[in-house]
């Protein structure tokens, strides 16, 4: 299941009193578990207590938290947790759900963004363009230095790459450095 779209409503999840949960969607009971994959997938739903429709969403997710902070899978600091605790008794919980929440799409973004860059430098069509780009650049820059050391223009088959050119453009740098050394000692 992907991203829900924006105008779709969410899926109804009925808690019963005896603890169960109901998908009104697909008509079936489902577990906690099948409510984390359908965070992990995108999926929008709201929780509401069967008897009294009050909606019940932030304690069931609290719940889904909870059973991974004990699995060992620990994202939320004790410290954190304290003060979040503080916060209801000091009447700041819309202040503070609205500023986590923020933070939380922030982290996300930033998550999708490293993500994307990640597998563009990777891709190896991307990977290897770049690299030879970069590459025949070096050559053509290495080669204009050979010639401007070796007092002369560059040729016009400077940026073909060739190995033999780049030998021979070598060694007569090397002979105009030794011509150089000498004339230095005469």
């Amino acid at each position: 299941m992907a991203d829900q779209n924006a105008q779709d409503p969410p899926v109804v999840i009925k808690k019963y009193a005896n603890r169960r949960l109901y998908n009104t969607a697909t008509a079936s009971f489902v577990r906690l578990d099948d409510l984390h994959r359908m965070v992990k997938e995108g999926a929008l739903f709201v929780v509401r207590d069967e008897k009294t429709g009050r909606d019940i969403t932030a304690s069931v997710l609290a719940q889904i938290l909870a059973e991974e902070e004990t699995r060992g899978h620990s994202v939320l600091p004790h410290d954190y947790l304290r003060q979040a605790l503080k916060a209801y008794s000091e009447g700041v919980g819309p202040q503070l759900a609205a500023f986590l929440e923020r933070g939380m799409e922030a982290f996300a973004d930033h998550q999708q963004n490293v993500a994307r860059q990640m597998g563009e430098m990777f891709d190896p069509g991307t990977a290897l363009d770049r690299m030879a780009d970069l590459s025949r650049r070096n050559l053509e820059e290495f080669q204009r230095s050979l010639a401007a050391l070796a007092g002369r223009e560059p040729e016009a088959d400077d940026g073909a790459g060739d190995s033999e050119t780049l030998e021979r453009r070598i060694r007569e740098l090397e002979q105009r450095i030794a011509e150089l050394e000498r004339g230095r000692r005469g």
